[in-house]
């Protein structure tokens, strides 16, 4: 693979297998078109693979959705005078995007002539039927026509609509092909959180997928992975959902109603509360085919919370690197290690201090020496640092990706690669729906854009939860699911291909934090050297023991009562105790 795209910015897609030349796309419709095709202008231009022209045809209208019932009329009007939020279908100018793309603008000829004469491999109208038709005898692969349901500016995406009423946790955001006279195709697909409580906020998530979900189906079109009759008009829509029967707006307008209350009131969960660690020693691990928590202590920051740990040991030690949150208001952290004691745990200090918000600091050890990686989205990049003096003193070495915003970062080797796994926001969407994945040959790259990448695009189980481990010889990857909310379970998948060229994997369990009622939500799962710790959101019970923290420079030992309540004493826990490495050993 050969990287592509600006130097300024990782490319997220691999130029296709057999691709000999740019796939050519003439993007034919109004001077003024939705908000996400000029996005889409924009995340398309930067690739090698694809040369995107936009033509404007000044006669051409888009279409409209026809028949919505009144009712549904009724409730869109009304979040539009709440919300005013419409951004993504709101009319910009088509633009000449940078880099492979360009804008025609004025030109006497007829559109058919003009269309010709640009030699394209694929034609996109935002336009009627009959001008489709015409289009797509200039086209080897036909055209492509907009359907209302993704241009309508007050009533596009009315199928996203099903979801909320059924109280679904997350909604499907499909596009399809629909060829005439052949079976639909499925271009591009991605699982979102349901926002049940506002139709255009519902929308807007959705519609911010749509330009990446058109990029990539673009992309399985120059591999040669989407077939069509040559010269052939096809409909590009969104993936009908059930039927909603009659009355959806009004049984829509409770849920409306509930949301701005909320807003009113300030009614919001509780950002105070913050993360607790639970901590399991030595014994058999957690089976992530049916994982259970089983005896526990918990262990909570003196100041502020922890969050994210990953555990490694390391010359006898048992460390764990956290997310580090002082001053929960500020949203600003840190990366701390705590050191696991027999009397309990000392923060040994930080670990790496920078202006913006750091977390997930996955170390490891590799070739004699001990590295980290940490989420630092607010730079919009994914840096490797190396240890100076271990545990407390980094350098940053190399940044694996840049100017993009990428969550929770974790390094993998597998049989001679190295493979990036990291959650990407393309168009200012959701970090938890779309993992992306990259490799190389060496641990500070170059990392390219996997062929299979995005691997998986479902908030249910998309976002990392932590380093990838093998379990009685199959590879494991733990995620999150945010379905219900951010963090709210890990979700434990089995990684059955992993190559250069391949991923494929399977959902084995979904570990929910079931310690008490309060308890809102669990999002990183780690274990090393005997030690498995999980963190977890809310109100821990209270009976349950917390092991004591000491201040780094004290050496107390302290009560030993709390560290002895992690290790199972019945037989629905774990077996005792396990061993501890010697020495200088890497983390297990």
């Amino acid at each position: 693979m050969r990287d592509i795209g600006t130097p300024a910015k990782t490319p997220l897609y691999c130029v296709p297998e057999g691709s000999t030349r740019p796939l050519r796309v003439v993007m034919v419709g109004p001077s003024l078109i939705p908000g996400w095709l000029h996005a889409f202008h924009s995340l398309a231009a930067p690739y090698e693979w694809i040369e995107l022209i936009a033509l404007v045809a000044s006669d051409v209208k888009p279409p409209q959705v026809a028949g919505v019932p009144t009712d549904v009329r009724a409730v869109i009007a009304l979040e539009h005078v709440l919300l005013k939020e419409n951004c993504c279908l709101a009319p910009v100018a088509m633009p000449p995007g940078p880099g492979h793309a360009s804008a025609v603008h004025s030109d006497d000829r007829p559109l058919r002539e003009r269309v010709s004469a640009l030699r394209p491999d694929l034609v996109i109208l935002l336009g009627p039927q009959a001008l489709a038709n015409s289009l797509a005898a200039e086209a080897p692969m036909g055209c492509w026509q907009l359907d209302a349901s993704l241009v309508d500016e007050c009533h596009a995406g009315l199928s996203l609509l099903a979801p909320m009423v059924r109280g679904e946790q997350a909604t499907q955001m499909a596009l399809m092909l629909m060829p005439t006279g052949s079976a639909p195709i499925d271009l591009a697909v991605s699982w979102g959180r349901t926002r049940v409580s506002s139709f255009l906020r519902q929308r807007q998530d959705a519609f911010r997928k749509l330009p990446a979900l058109l990029v990539r189906a673009l992309h399985r079109l120059a591999g040669g992975y989407v077939s069509a009759a040559p010269h052939s008009v096809a409909t590009l829509q969104l993936q009908s959902q059930l039927p909603l029967g009659r009355g959806a707006g009004i049984r829509t307008l409770p849920l409306i109603a509930r949301a701005f209350l909320r807003r009113i009131t300030g009614r919001r969960r509780d950002g105070s509360i913050g993360w607790t660690l639970v901590l399991r020693l030595g014994g058999t691990p957690l089976d992530p085919e049916s994982p259970v928590i089983g005896s526990h202590a918990l262990l909570r920051a003196s100041k502020g919370w922890w969050a994210d740990p990953f555990v490694v040991s390391a010359q006898g030690r048992r460390l764990v690197f956290v997310e580090e949150m002082l001053q929960p208001k500020r949203n600003n952290a840190n990366i701390a290690c705590v050191e696991l004691t027999e009397g309990g745990a000392r923060r040994l200090g930080l670990a790496l201090d920078e202006p913006g918000h750091l977390s997930f600091p996955q170390v490891f050890a590799w070739q004699d020496r001990w590295y980290m990686t940490v989420e630092s989205s607010y730079d919009r990049r994914v840096s490797l640092y190396r240890a100076t003096d271990f545990p407390l003193e980094w350098v940053r070495v190399q940044d694996l990706v840049i100017g993009r915003v990428c969550v929770d970062p974790t390094l993998h080797h597998h049989e001679g690669h190295w493979y990036l796994f990291t959650n990407v926001a393309e168009n200012g969407n959701s970090t938890s729906d779309e993992l992306f994945l990259f490799v190389a040959d060496d641990l500070e790259g170059p990392f390219a854009p996997h062929p299979a990448s995005p691997i998986v695009c479902d908030v249910r189980r998309a976002r990392m939860a932590g380093r990838l481990f093998q379990h009685h010889g199959r590879l494991i990857r733990p995620a999150q699911d945010c379905g219900p909310g951010y963090g709210n379970a890990v979700v434990f998948n089995e990684v059955l291909e992993l190559g250069p060229s391949v991923y494929h994997e399977r959902q084995l369990s979904r570990l929910a934090p079931y310690l008490t009622r309060r308890v809102e939500g669990c999002h990183t799962y780690n274990a090393a050297g005997g030690v498995e710790v999980l963190d977890v959101f809310g109100r821990p019970p209270s009976g349950t023991a917390y092991l004591q923290v000491f201040d780094g420079s004290r050496t107390t030992r302290g009560n030993d009562a709390a560290l002895d309540s992690v290790r199972p004493t019945t037989t629905a826990g774990l077996p005792a105790t396990g061993s501890r490495p010697h020495p200088g050993a890497p983390p297990r």
